[in-house]
């Protein structure tokens, strides 16, 4: 719980911090699902439709822009499996969650002219707050841990009114190992809306 309310802390900050400059800003909320890979998948295998971003970035030349993004993923899975983790083997049905909450800086380079459709390409370096837990029957199994971690990115920016766009986009995310949890792997799809200024 207190690297989740550290991690809700510090978006808190971000985005007070986010003020427009120039009215150039850019802020995107969005819906973004995930398919887990390797090791996730191998602890959660299920498709995650739980998953939630906020992005901010201001440009620093015409076709360049530095920002933040943060966002929550959320896998989960039952199963009767036997799982090794946490130092023991469990067996019996089980709920299995990986909660994701990364916490990136990026710099994103994009094509196009401010007002028209705008793919992109972006880079994002960051944190990774990963929570790994396991109930069986009556008994709960936890870690959480800070993982260094980045993102490649690839979207696109379409105009759907004043100020306005429609923001699509794709990241890989993958965290380092840290704890006793390997490194940590999966793909998360975007479909938001961006209120801009001059983007």
């Amino acid at each position: 719980m207190k690297a989740i309310r550290r991690f809700l802390g510090i978006a808190a900050l971000g985005m007070l911090g986010a003020a427009p400059v120039q009215g150039q800003s850019w802020y995107v909320l969005s819906f973004q699902p995930a398919q887990p890979l390797s090791n996730t998948q191998d602890f959660t295998g299920n498709f995650a439709w739980r998953g939630i971003g906020l992005d901010y970035k201001h440009p620093i030349r015409p076709n360049l822009a530095v920002g933040t993004s943060f966002g929550w993923q959320v896998f989960d899975e039952q199963t009767d499996e036997v799982v090794s983790g946490f130092g023991v083997d469990l067996s019996g049905d089980q709920f299995r969650y990986v909660n994701s909450w990364p916490m990136l800086a990026n710099i994103t380079y994009l094509f196009g002219t401010a007002g028209g459709i705008r793919p992109y390409v972006q880079a994002n370096l960051g944190a990774y707050v990963m929570q790994h837990r396991v109930d069986v029957g009556l008994y709960t199994i936890s870690e959480t841990n800070v993982h260094f971690g980045f993102g490649p990115e690839a979207g696109i920016g379409i105009p759907v009114g004043p100020a306005m766009a429609a923001v699509l986009s794709t990241r890989f995310n993958y965290a380092l190992k840290a704890g006793s949890v390997e490194d940590q792997s999966y793909v998360s799809f975007g479909l938001g809306i961006a209120w801009t200024h001059g983007y």
